[in-house]
């Protein structure tokens, strides 16, 4: 009787998802959005270097702050989609990122690219920075400064005139 009941149940089973197929297509020309997704705002370079340029995109980030920062820093080192340059430079990557609560200040450790691979010059240094800053403080509403490390240690400079040593205060850079 158990046999029967467990041979039935499986048929039963089988019949329905035949009948059910995989589920429902999926009309073209729309996109599947991962599961926790947002969009986000992103900051680069014009082309002549001279202002930043929004854009907007989405990206697939995790739950918890850290996790959030990590992506969406890693959607700016990726470069611009469209109109734009990226203001850091090629190969830099983040290495880690924390989050104090008590000080609202998130610490982001890049690569030594960011500052070897550097093209040097005051406006540059100043997009190299107001990007990271903006970009943070735009869709981290809770942070209140951005500490920029490289290999893990505090930095004098990213290019010879910013000093960055100390937590950039969002508010200065906005």
């Amino acid at each position: 009787v158990v046999a029967a009941i467990v041979i039935g149940g499986a048929i039963f089973l089988w019949t329905q998802r035949s009948r059910m197929g995989s589920g429902p297509e999926r009309p073209e020309g729309v996109a599947v959005v991962p599961e926790g997704s947002r969009t986000v705002t992103l900051y680069f370079a014009d082309k002549q270097n001279q202002t930043l340029l929004t854009e907007t995109r989405l990206v697939a980030i995790g739950k918890e702050l850290v996790e959030q920062v990590e992506q969406v820093m890693g959607a700016l080192l990726e470069g611009p989609e469209e109109d734009g340059i990226s203001t850091i430079a090629p190969g830099t990557r983040l290495l880690n990122a924390f989050y104090d609560t008590e000080s609202a200040t998130v610490y982001l450790d890049f690569s030594a690219e960011i500052v070897a691979g550097h093209p040097g010059g005051s406006s540059a240094e100043y997009y190299t920075i107001a990007a990271v800053i903006r970009t943070v403080s735009e869709n981290f509403p809770e942070v209140q400064a951005v500490q920029i490390l490289v290999e893990g240690l505090q930095v004098g400079t990213l290019g010879g005139h910013i000093d960055a040593y100390r937590p950039f205060i969002v508010r200065d850079w906005r």
